[in-house]
């Protein structure tokens, strides 16, 4: 998980439509909360917008915070299926139902943290984006392993916040482990490495 910078929400969200005057992203959250009370087992879908689904308005933004890696475990690059758009406070829970178009909300997600996490969710979860963040705060670096660990000179709180949002996107996974090795063997072996061709950036910031 490495810091970005959240840029401001894109005119295709906060657009006023609708006899309410509201934003675009509002009005289409209150919409899903209202079929969701409605009917239960109703499925979010991405809107139609000029003939192209929200969505596919939203990931050039969502990619360019994070030059194209995953919000979360910072792999690169992202694979056909795996630029999905993850919603931090989960949509199939009643509290978030308005919050399903909201920018504040939207991550770009690789397949492996999005299935990871799924439609969970505790305050404590930690966001790449808060402003307070930063990988070495919350988490240490095992470069023999290359695996994450909370930091055990963060507070308790902090901590149990690292350890949870370890648990919920998986970030001890094997796969991520060995993949992680080989970006940390090709970073060192680069002589002219640019940081952003490279997965797992948080390793190689200072």
């Amino acid at each position: 998980m490495r810091k970005f910078a959240r840029t401001e929400s894109p005119e295709v969200l906060t657009k006023v439509i609708g006899e309410k005057k509201v934003p675009r992203w509002q009005s289409y959250g209150e919409r899903y909360a209202q079929n969701r009370e409605n009917n239960p087992s109703f499925e979010f879908q991405w809107p139609q917008i000029e003939g192209k689904k929200l969505n596919q308005h939203l990931l050039p933004d969502l990619m360019a915070m994070t030059d194209d890696h995953c919000s979360y475990c910072d792999d690169y690059p992202l694979k056909r299926g795996d630029d999905t758009i993850d919603h931090f406070h989960p949509k199939t829970h009643s509290a978030f139902y308005t919050e399903v178009c909201k920018w504040e909300n939207l991550y770009i997600s690789c397949k492996h943290c999005q299935d990871s996490k799924g439609s969970q969710f505790e305050e404590q979860l930690l966001r790449p984006d808060e402003i307070e963040f930063h990988f070495n705060r919350y988490f240490i670096y095992d470069y023999i392993e290359h695996t994450i660990s909370p930091n055990p000179l963060a507070s308790i709180d902090e901590q149990y916040q690292a350890k949870r949002t370890i648990e919920v996107f998986d970030l001890k996974h094997k796969s991520l482990c060995i993949r992680r090795r080989h970006a940390f063997q090709r970073y060192n072996s680069d002589a002219n490495p640019v940081l952003s061709d490279y997965n797992f950036r948080f390793m190689f910031d200072e």
